[in-house]
């Protein structure tokens, strides 16, 4: 992919992880974590970030997309993840899903899950054609800022 250098963040890293997080979740939603939430989890040793930012210098390259993802025995929760507006359709999650997966194999898991928003219409359709399939849903386990609940879908797969 031209312009997209994939990296494994840390740490100093969850400001930016939570920047595209806001730029890229709905208020409404209440989805977005916070750079102290982001980091809270990464400065345990099984969890981890993936993340995809443009080419360009420290100055000038700017993010693109995360995966923040934590190995429990043999599974891989995939937490949260963002892809930036501007970059939305272009490939980018796909890339970001596999890219979760192979280090998902590498950790030795053999399931890789995750719960979405049933409302979510764009990441059910990418996680469903990267090979993911439902597991089951938790009534009304979301809740916007207007009070309004919204089922949870849980879905895996195999890394």
């Amino acid at each position: 992919m031209d312009g997209v250098i994939w990296r494994r963040g840390g740490l100093l890293d969850a400001p930016l992880a939570a920047r595209l997080a806001e730029a890229a979740f709905e208020p409404e939603y209440r989805e977005a974590w916070t750079a102290g939430q982001i980091a809270g989890l990464l400065g345990t040793s099984d969890s981890w970030l993936e993340l995809a930012e443009t080419a360009g210098d420290a100055a000038s390259a700017s993010g693109i997309a995360f995966a923040l993802c934590r190995l429990a025995a043999d599974e891989v929760e995939l937490l949260l993840c963002a892809t930036s507006p501007d970059w939305r359709r272009k490939g980018v999650g796909a890339e970001l899903i596999g890219r979760v997966a192979e280090h998902c194999r590498l950790r030795g898991a053999r399931r890789l899950f995750l719960e979405v928003r049933a409302s979510n219409a764009s990441a059910l359709a990418l996680y469903l054609k990267a090979g993911f399939r439902e597991d089951g849903r938790r009534p009304g386990y979301y809740r916007t800022i207007s009070g309004d609940r919204i089922d949870a879908i849980t879905l895996s797969r195999e890394p």
